[in-house]
């Protein structure tokens, strides 16, 4: 592979360099900020504040000391960032960008994706622009200290009219989300104001609003207000001055293009653009400060080898395969014969009566194969080793909700009906009604409060079912409690447990001042060969009481575990924690008590959080793409193969789990890698050890026979905490209605 990035280096001359700095008090940073912001840069570090003149020859405004290079990063990076941010205007001075990240909209026409399918009129109303953004990041690579400069963009509306503006057209803004504008008071001549989200419109009174917002109502100047930019608040107004119709292809025009902007032949050679011009400027301050930036991107960073994993069908460990469906159609699940429970399973099914014909035909195909479905011949009883499929088949007359439940209702209460599952009909618009009115979601509730799993099935896929059979009947499968495959285990003397940790903040709105009212926890449990164990669920308490609950909730569920798997005194314990955002010491602190309660094993501990969003991208230039056996577009331009990775320092890794062959169309655009990073004060530190079994553990979903973009921890904590927030607003659902399936995966 030939490969690139958008991480550029950052290259220091010299290993001591002299800094002005004096000492802080409170009100002092304002003070000289406001007094000298125009020829210096200041930033606060300790108890000092640290000065970067910005030309030679300027006045000392501290005292001159001098630091090592490897000593302060944090001071390193800041004098970059500040000096990076003059030189920029002092070459561009008509830009105006943001500062922490440092951001600025592209003055290309070609980059405002609206403009030419808007008429005269909006113009210079509404954009819809790309925004370049530039971060710098701390690295060590090869035990050295580096500084990393990152090139990413993506597309922003922007609506510049006030919301005054819009009154005197004649646009009610009451119900909508607003925001104020806010300005740095001492850098306004420099540094782009930033938008704040407040709150929601709730009556107009010639010129001021009544806005709810956190901080209670508050009445405010039309003037001093803008509609946040969100596509739906831009929808509304185009719709306002143009019709429906003309707004909603002025919209999906801007989709398109969009498509276009994220090829990765343009997304690359856009970065290279942007990095010629900004390594070509002079970064220097006053007291003698220099660096470079490097024109070419860099990927000098360690990779790991990583394997490819291989899947396990049987508990013997002799029956293996690198392809998950092959596997299955040679050996059958891993649990086949006396660990599967439910090999004769019964079968509830709700349609309409207009698609039975569609449904009839549908079951037959996935109870005995499709020869058209070149993964799926066999059918589900062959394929997964099953006795046989009982099914019980309920038409309904309409999709009236009070009809459709009570359908579901009378088959469910049928003497000697027990179900093991639901296969039920649903359509695209439910989607459109809140959970607490959607068919969808009152049937799971009711469903799974009597112990029934559910899939759910569109009318269209029961008539033509050729792409979804094979993932059907392996979800299917997974809900009855069933356990296609799993991954080889290497012999290992300790006991790994991997421990999925997500959860959901309860809140009543995105605006500023919005208080974290309740959090609920959600734990999966899994051995090293990727087996679900089972999942839990902590209470709902107060953010302040959560780590507590979760310590709780984590003691009961280990001693479940240890239990269950006989393990002995003085035998070595590996728990590994998947968690979605880098834990805070506080966290650390909290799992750091739970593993004191367990003297009697030595437990080694490591915590992995891993980001999706995050400004790195990884190029194969070598990668031409793969042509589409369903049509003639190409796909995976560009990207590396799955399996590619950077250290970007001891304990982060850059990951990339979606290859070429992994891309479903040319319309999918880029996926960059995901971010991993270790904890430093984990116990268990080994990288390529923790790396690989991510690796191995986005292999294992049963959602598809694909692998996912995230480990199996994670995914399935992410989709259980969806559908609970989801399955909560309905009338008369209890979380504990779960319990009685602990071991079935009836959130995938």
């Amino acid at each position: 592979m030939n490969l690139s990035s958008n991480i550029f280096s950052i290259d220091l001359s010299f290993d001591q360099f002299n800094i002005q700095r004096t000492v802080w008090s409170d009100g002092k940073l304002d003070e000289l900020r406001k007094t000298h912001n125009q020829h210096y840069s200041f930033f606060k570090k300790g108890d000092h504040i640290y000065i970067s003149p910005g030309e030679d020859n300027l006045p000392l405004l501290g005292e001159m000391v001098t630091i090592n290079v490897e000593d302060e990063p944090l001071i390193i990076s800041s004098l970059v960032r500040h000096i990076f941010f003059r030189a920029f205007k002092n070459q561009f001075p008509k830009i105006k960008p943001t500062f922490n990240p440092f951001t600025f909209p592209s003055s290309k026409e070609e980059h405002n994706l609206i403009v030419q399918e808007l008429p005269d009129g909006l113009k210079t109303a509404i954009s819809y622009k790309k925004l370049n953004e530039i971060d710098f990041k701390r690295s060590e690579i090869n035990g050295k200290k580096k500084i990393l400069l990152i090139i990413s963009s993506s597309y922003k509306w922007a609506l510049r009219q006030n919301c005054q503006k819009l009154q005197e057209q004649g646009f009610d803004i009451t119900t909508l989300e607003v925001a104020k504008l806010i300005k740095y008071e001492n850098s306004q001549e420099v540094v782009a104001p930033r938008f704040q989200a407040i709150g929601r419109v709730l009556s107009v009174n010639d010129a001021i609003a009544t806005v709810e917002t956190n901080e209670g109502n508050q009445d405010i100047n039309l003037k001093d207000l803008f509609l946040n930019k969100t596509h739906d608040n831009i929808k509304l107004y185009l719709e306002f001055i143009l019709g429906t119709s003309r707004a909603e292809s002025i919209l999906a025009a801007v989709k398109q293009k969009e498509f276009s902007r994220y090829d990765p032949n343009i997304l690359n050679k856009e970065i290279a653009q942007l990095s010629r011009v900004i390594s070509g400027l002079e970064y220097k301050n006053g007291d003698g400060f220099t660096f470079n930036i490097s024109q070419n991107s860099s990927v000098a960073f360690p990779s790991l080898r990583l394997e490819s994993p291989k899947y396990l069908f049987d508990v013997s460990s002799t029956k293996t395969d690198p392809s998950p469906i092959k596997g299955l159609a040679q050996f059958g699940p891993y649990d086949y014969g006396k660990f599967f429970e439910v090999s004769h399973p019964r079968v509830l099914v709700v349609c309409h009566k207009n698609s039975s014909g569609a449904f009839t035909q549908f079951l037959g195909r996935l109870k005995d194969g499709f020869n058209e479905a070149p993964t799926f011949t066999q059918g589900m009883v062959k394929l997964y080793r099953l006795h046989a499929i009982d099914f019980h088949f309920v038409e309904v007359e309409s999709f009236d909700k009070k009809g459709f439940m009570a359908a579901i209702q009378q088959a469910v209460e049928l003497p000697n009906k027990d179900f093991d599952i639901a296969i039920v009909e649903t359509k695209e618009e439910f989607k459109r009604n809140s959970p607490a009115e959607d068919i969808y979601w009152l049937a799971k509730s009711y469903l799974l409060r009597h112990g029934i799993t559910v899939q759910f099935i569109k009318e269209a896929n029961a008539r033509n079912p050729k792409f979804i059979l094979d993932s059907c009947a392996l979800q299917m499968y997974a809900k009855l409690g069933g356990t296609p495959w799993i991954l080889p285990s290497s012999p290992n003397i300790a006991h790994e447990l991997i421990i999925g940790i997500g959860s959901t903040l309860i809140r009543d709105n995105i605006y500023a001042g919005a208080q974290q009212h309740k959090v609920v926890g959600i734990t999966t449990f899994f051995n090293a060969d990727g087996k679900y164990i089972f999942s839990n669920r902590s209470k709902e308490v107060a953010y302040q009481d959560y780590f507590q609950e979760l310590l709780t909730s984590l003691k009961g569920s280990i001693d479940t575990i240890s239990n269950e798997q006989a393990w002995n005194d003085g035998e070595i314990v590996r728990i590994i924690f998947h968690v979605f955002k880098p834990m805070k010491d506080l966290e650390v602190d909290v799992v750091g008590e739970l593993i004191a309660q367990y003297p009697q094993y030595e437990i080694k501990f490591a915590f992995v959080s891993f980001g999706e969003h995050h400004p790195y991208i990884i190029f194969d230039l070598d990668q031409r793409g793969i042509s589409s056996r369903y049509s003639n577009y190409v796909k995976g331009k560009l990207t590396p193969a799955r399996g590619t990775n950077l250290m970007l320092e001891p304990g982060i890794c850059l990951l990339q789990l979606k290859g070429p062959e992994d891309v479903k169309t040319d319309r999918q655009g880029f996926t960059g890698p995901l971010l991993i990073r270790i904890h430093r004060r984990s116990t268990f530190t080994d990288a390529t050890y923790i790396v690989q079994q991510v690796y191995r553990l986005t292999n294992i979903s049963y959602r598809t026979f694909k692998p996912s973009q995230l480990p199996v921890t994670l995914f399935y904590a992410s989709l259980i905490t969806e559908q609970l927030n989801k399955l909560k607003a309905v009338d008369g659902w209890d979380a504990s209605f779960i319990k009685s399936l602990r071991n079935r995966k009836w959130f995938i």
